[in-house]
């Protein structure tokens, strides 16, 4: 009976691993030993190894390893339990033991220090862990640390485990009868348990969920529901087809109970029966298996590491995995498979398998159905197998001398192409008719009544019995590989490494996504298009005359390799052609394999680790660097994702490395938000500012800031406004006793020069000319008084002052003087201008100009309107001109002037601009003349 068994174990390991395929995960790979205790996956998705050199976490990428460097008691850890909030509780013969999570080992004592726990027959129940063993039972305290439990009072029954159930506190033995259990009430009443279905004496055994308790031994496995009492066993050689099992177990994962031992595996229904088994090779030496959520068995061993295989690859069948196969095409009827070394293999479509057609050793090119002919033709490199339709092979060509490697029909005759060009070939006899020459041809088809080939160096045609490129195609310099027909309209181009394209023979345009593709060898089944590439299959559907991207297959989805050969479809399975044989793959398969998660791996801020979903400090110039991290344990699997960081970040970002790195980050709330393969996650943090950092001392800051700049310029205006104000009020004193001493010390030179001409007239006893000059005098000299008290004057008054001047001085020279006053007649009267300004210049002229002439001399004076606030008045004579030293009176007299003009313009009153010069270019008498411009800027106390 035992050899029996043997013979089919081994039956169905020899099967198992010609059909499928295993990976290996061992110390070289990153395990820290490769001896095994058991393996089970957490409610997050990671797989979990205990070993004995320390516990691992993968994630399809990294082992991470925990040792006692991370705080594990010990290194041999021999059995883990996921909890349901994410926590992992490991098991050793240690006198601590805890749980692992977010990557940190919390670790808790024994209360009985030193002494170590013996925990062989734990039990879990998804969130707390009972340590057992064969009498003692431990749980863990509100002091976290593990306490011996008493709950058996009974002295004629002895413990066997502690339970953690609302109703039932243990299971206690007969001491008479092993076989007789009972359960421990909450108080302390025994219930009885029946015997026969449950034993003692198993050699694995305890609490798998609230309500069940389980137990192994050699034969057979069994329970007890707390809920209803009732107690089962189920043989193994029922269950699972072997009369003993090794290494038995009962665990919970994924909320699934599995029953395992050596070289087998098993999810359990409802009823505890199993309802699909799993057997292993026996060459793998596997003691432990587990199923994880992704459908993926888990193989444990004590000498060769782990391997893991995907229970869906069971639907992809696999032959002839030791040969290339170069192609698989339709050849009329037939599915033909191109078996390198071996020949031509034909689909057995009765029991979907290929068997030998045409032996050949020699490399093959081409199978080709001329339907004219009626005749398949297999090509090799020394050989042509003309077989007709009744499958009986007629010819056997030689064709060392390359005749053709591949064929096509048109208009009566056989077209084949080889190493430097084509051949016309006779349609029967496939004698050589005529070579055409083309250099890097590879493929030939027709279309729209046109003989097509494809080169290296793009598209060509036969016209007039010349192969010449085509016309409206001449930019196309692609290196064709092989051309496929859609219609008679439509074209499939494959190239090498430069994509797939579609053509009419007037444009070209390439197919989405096939950018940089090497292809070769198309597919096309009605409206769908099968594509063979270097990175897997690319399938398109027909659609407005277009071929529209549909999906791809590759080793991410159920392929065993991307690098694909050739397609057939048959049915709803594609036949693909491989450099590991032929894959009969599901067109509907579904990868059970797929992203579980993606994560925050690692976050570190200024260098020191960040605990995401929490408060830091904000350091400013300071780094954010974040690990990004997946859960995927797909063959070759790449890890792309998109990421933002609101609210600095709102566009997502593609990326396919782990790092990340934020610099200058504010003080502030930010959320981290990832996404891949469908999966979004968030991770939210916030930086906070420190004291002298938050936004209430910033306002304080500002609102003192912003008081004191307020105060400041208030008091630097207002002192600034008082010292202009004084600064005026000070210039404009000073300015109006300037000028009353101006005046005053100009006024005594006219009346001592008046008071002359009068002593003049008496000494001549002209005494009715002295009585009329004393009388203009008189009248004169109240004007000055009167104008003394005044700082300005009319240009009316200015006018009658300067008349009753220069008529005393006229008189004074005895009619030797003659002046002339001109007004514009535009010229408002009785505007303003500063008193006594043009007297002083006028006596000048008089006094220095006209005096120290020997004939009578004129004076001018003339009042222009420049504008509504500006005048010109001009002072003209012909005397001698004005030269004089610095002890001239004179001098002294302009020098006054000037002081005058600059006192005026300290007023803030009035713009005055004085020019002088040479009145004529007369050499004798040049005369004088002087040019005031008056500007009024403002009427304020005029």
């Amino acid at each position: 009976m035992i050899k029996s068994w043997i013979l089919v174990a081994f039956f169905i390991a020899f099967n198992w691993s010609a059909a499928q395929s295993y990976t290996n995960y061992s110390e070289k790979d990153g395990l820290p030993s490769n001896h095994i205790y058991k393996i089970t996956q957490d409610s997050n998705g990671f797989i979990w190894i205990a070993t004995d050199e320390g516990l691992v976490k993968y994630n399809g990428t990294d082992f991470k390893v925990f040792t006692t460097q991370e705080g594990l008691p010990t290194n041999d850890i021999w059995n883990v339990f996921p909890a349901t909030d994410g926590k992992l509780w490991y098991i050793a013969k240690s006198t601590s033991m805890g749980y692992i999570l977010d990557n940190v080992v919390h670790n808790f004592v024994n209360k009985e220090a030193d002494v170590s726990i013996d925990p062989i027959y734990s039990g879990f129940t998804g969130d707390s862990l009972i340590l057992s063993g064969t009498f003692r039972s431990h749980k863990l305290n509100s002091d976290f640390k593990w306490e011996e439990i008493d709950y058996n009072f009974h002295k004629d029954f002895s413990n066997v485990s502690y339970l953690s159930h609302k109703k039932y506190k243990g299971i206690v033995r007969s001491v008479l009868d092993h076989d007789r259990l009972n359960l421990v009430t909450r108080d302390n009443n025994l219930h009885p348990l029946q015997d026969s279905l449950f034993t003692f004496n198993s050699h694995s055994r305890g609490q798998l969920t609230d309500s069940l308790y389980v137990g192994n031994s050699n034969d057979s496995y069994g329970f007890i529901n707390f809920n209803n009492l009732k107690t089962r066993r189920y043989t193994y050689e029922s269950e699972l087809n072997v009369p003993f099992l090794k290494y038995s177990r009962l665990h919970l994962a994924n909320n699934n109970i599995q029953l395992t031992g050596e070289h087998v595996v098993a999810m359990l229904d409802d009823s505890l029966k199993a309802k699909e088994v799993v057997h292993i090779p026996i060459d793998l030496n596997s003691h432990y298996s587990f199923i994880d959520k992704e459908n993926t068995v888990w193989i444990a061993t004590f000498s060769n590491g782990i391997y893991k295989y995907s229970l869906n690859e069971r639907l992809i069948k696999k032959e002839l995995s030791h040969f290339k196969i170069s192609d698989i095409k339709r050849v009329n009827e037939k599915i033909i498979a191109f078996v390198s070394g071996k020949g031509f293999y034909e689909l057995n479509e009765k029991t979907n398998t290929f068997q030998p057609y045409i032996d050949s050793n020699d490399f093959l090119y081409d199978a080709e159905y001329i339907k004219e002919t009626n005749t398949s033709h297999f090509i090799t490199k020394k050989n042509i197998f003309s077989i007709t339709k009744n499958d009986s092979l007629n010819l056997k060509f030689d064709v060392d001398n390359e005749r053709a490697r591949s064929m096509t029909f048109y208009k009566g005759f056989i077209y084949g192409h080889y190493t430097v060009g084509i051949n016309k070939i006779a349609p029967y006899s496939l004698e050589k008719i005529k070579p055409y020459s083309l250099s890097g041809v590879r493929c030939s088809t027709t279309m729209d009544d046109r003989l097509i080939f494809g080169g290296s160096n793009g598209l060509y045609e036969l016209v007039n019995d010349k192969i010449i490129g085509i016309e409206s195609l001449t930019n196309f310099k692609k290196p064709v590989i092989d051309i496929a027909r859609v219609n008679d309209k439509t074209l499939i181009v494959s190239t090498s490494g430069y994509g797939v394209y579609q053509t009419d023979l007037n444009t070209i345009e390439l197919l989405e996504g096939s950018e940089f593709l090497k292809s070769n060898n198309p597919c096309i089944v009605k409206n769908e298009l099968y594509i063979p590439t270097n990175k897997g299959i690319y399938n398109y559907k027909y659609l407005n005359g277009k071929f529209r991207f549909k999906q791809l297959w590759n080793n991410r989805n159920g392929l065993p390799t991307n690098k694909i050969n050739g397609i057939e479809k048959v049915n709803n399975e594609l036949l693909v052609a491989t450099n590991q044989g032929i894959i009969h793959y599901p067109i509907d398969y579904i990868s059970s394999q797929s992203l579980l998660d993606i994560y925050v791996d690692k976050a570190l801020y200024a260098n020191h680790d960040l605990k995401l979903n929490n408060n830091t400090t904000y350091i400013p110039d300071s780094d954010l660097q974040l690990v990004i991290n997946n859960i995927d344990y797909r063959v070759n699997k790449k890890m792309y994702y998109e990421f933002r960081l609101l609210p600095t970040q709102k566009k997502w970002t593609v990326a396919n490395s782990s790092n990340l790195t934020f610099s200058d980050l504010s003080p502030g709330e930010y959320n981290l938000e990832l996404r891949s393969g469908g999966i979004n996650k968030s991770f939210k943090f916030q930086l906070e500012p420190r004291w002298y950092q938050s936004w209430w001392f910033y306002l304080i800051t500002l609102l003192t800031v912003v008081t004191l700049i307020i105060l400041v310029t208030k008091a630097l205006t207002k002192r600034s406004e008082e010292k202009k104000n004084k600064d005026l009020l000070q210039a404009q004193k000073l300015s109006e006793l300037q000028l009353k001493a101006l005046r005053s010390q100009m006024n005594p030179h006219f009346v001592f020069n008046s008071l002359t001409a009068i002593q003049y007239y008496i000494n001549e006893n002209d005494f009715e000319t002295s009585d009329r000059y004393l009388v203009k005098f008189s009248r004169l000299i109240r004007e000055f008084f009167e104008l003394s008290k005044e700082q300005h004057i009319t240009i009316k008054r200015e006018i009658e002052l300067l008349k009753n001047y220069l008529d005393l001085e006229s008189l004074r020279f005895n009619k030797k003087l003659h002046y002339q006053i001109e007004v514009d007649p535009t010229l408002n009267l009785n505007d303003f201008i500063p008193s006594m300004l043009l007297q002083p210049i006028v006596e000048n002229a008089v006094n220095h100009g006209i005096f120290n002439k020997s004939v009578t001399g004129l004076i001018i004076v003339k009042f222009v309107k420049l504008d509504e606030k500006q005048i010109q008045i001009h002072i003209i004579d012909d005397g001698v001109g004005f030269k004089f030293k610095k002890d001239d009176v004179r001098y002294k007299s302009s020098s006054v002037l000037e002081d005058r003009l600059r006192y005026l313009k300290a007023s803030g009153l009035w713009e005055i601009e004085l020019k002088r010069g040479p009145a004529s270019s007369d050499i004798e008498y040049p005369g004088h003349e002087v040019i005031f411009n008056l500007k009024k800027l403002s009427n304020e106390n005029l």
